[in-house]
């Protein structure tokens, strides 16, 4: 695949972020957007791309990446849905599995995490696959 490092570079650094977000939440650091939004951005992106094997010169050889990330719009369907769950559980059940509070904008976050990663799926699939990362012409 033509893509393969620039998957991989997002895939690490949206795991440093998460890490990043995570630690600053177990602190209880009062850090604006970076413990109310950057995690919803990111966890979901780094998801899709785990899921789809997107970051892997393996690809998809697993049962989440058969199952949930077999096309680009299923993982993103099944994604959203999901992060979704777990906010509006916080709606109704504020000390449950997913405690929080509810938050609107966090449904927009991880919305545009996973549409920003779908959109690019989408795209680096039309490019022309390359060996070895150069565009070399076919053997006549």
């Amino acid at each position: 695949m033509c893509c393969k490092r620039g998957w991989s570079v997002a895939y690490y650094g949206l795991f440093a972020i998460t890490l990043f977000t995570g630690a600053l939440n177990m602190l209880e650091v009062k850090g604006g957007f970076f413990t109310n939004y950057l995690a919803d951005l990111a966890v979901p992106a780094w998801l899709y791309i785990a899921s789809r094997g997107l970051h892997s010169a393996r690809g998809r050889n697993t049962w989440i990446h058969r199952m949930i990330g077999r096309t680009p719009e299923r993982a993103v369907i099944i994604l959203f849905v999901a992060s979704a769950g777990t906010e509006i559980s916080q709606r109704y059940w504020p000390r449950g599995v997913f405690s929080g509070r509810f938050d609107s904008l966090d449904l927009f976050a991880y919305a545009l995490g996973l549409t920003v990663c779908y959109v690019v799926d989408r795209l680096s699939a039309d490019l022309p696959a390359t060996r070895s990362g150069t565009d070399s012409q076919p053997a006549a």
